[in-house]
């Protein structure tokens, strides 16, 4: 079943094809598969966006199972480059909504590549598809009774601030890097608007909602954010990207103690 939201033309065709190759290859393996992220949320950028989805599988994988994933998706971006930009996780239906320390290592892919082990899965992810999922495969999202409550997105927003992101904050050096540095910037503003709104936004709408809230100093710095991601030629705001890098890593920091003092 397909939902109403509008999916751009070449994810489309992606996608399409993509439901094809691992519905015939594994015919009694898929419950359903389902597009979250910039695509779910009406914000795909075709320069930027990753194509973030979850297939959903009757019972674990078996060994030819997961060989079978890895040769799809190879065969998959040989047929098309966007595939590439697919991440996304195969998470059998008893483990729907649990945390990755609740389950054993799933079939995960990142840009493109399958492996095994851990990756997106916590509140937020559950989260965004119980309420935005696209269902291209199998009962709409909303039908999956996924157990998670805005509770748990809040604890994962105030992990995510505490232990991720001050972790990322001890060095200024991965911020000379555009995308590296737009990606920190535009996913802290995210983190600021869903605690301040109780919902899930995009990245951009994220960073333009913040520019109303965090003090003017700060403003270069997140234009400069909104620059990159839209895939503009440079125009520095800032006066080096040396400073711009330093300003970053003090972001971090400024956003953890404005989202501390609010919220928790």
């Amino acid at each position: 079943m397909r939902s109403s939201k509008t999916i751009p033309i070449e994810v489309d065709v992606l996608l399409k094809k993509y439901t094809q190759l691992v519905r015939s290859a594994l015919p009694t393996q898929i419950h359903g598969i389902y597009v979250y992220g910039s695509v779910a949320l009406q914000a795909y950028e075709p320069s930027k966006s990753d194509i973030d989805f979850l297939t959903l599988l009757r019972s674990r994988p078996t060994k030819n199972d997961i060989i079978t994933i890895t040769n799809i998706h190879k065969k998959l971006t040989s047929m098309n480059s966007l595939a590439k930009r697919m991440d996304g996780m195969y998470i059998p239906t008893e483990d729907l909504g649990k945390p990755n320390d609740e389950i054993p290592p799933y079939v995960h892919l990142a840009s493109g590549k399958a492996r095994q082990g851990f990756w997106d899965n916590n509140a937020v992810t559950w989260w965004t598809v119980k309420q935005y999922g696209i269902s291209i495969h199998g009962p709409e999202a909303s039908h999956l009774n996924i157990p998670v409550c805005w509770s748990d997105v809040v604890e994962t927003m105030k992990y995510n601030l505490h232990t991720y992101w001050r972790k990322k904050s001890q060095s200024h050096w991965l911020y000379l890097i555009d995308d590296v540095m737009a990606d920190a910037v535009c996913t802290l503003c995210r983190i600021l608007y869903t605690l301040e709104c109780q919902n899930i936004f995009p990245k951009k709408q994220s960073v333009h909602f913040a520019l109303d809230i965090v003090s003017a100093n700060w403003h270069p710095l997140l234009l400069e954010a909104i620059d990159i991601r839209k895939g503009k030629k440079l125009a520095f705001h800032l006066p080096s990207r040396w400073q711009r890098a330093k300003a970053t890593q003090s972001f971090i920091h400024y956003m953890i103690d404005l989202c501390t003092q609010k919220h928790f």
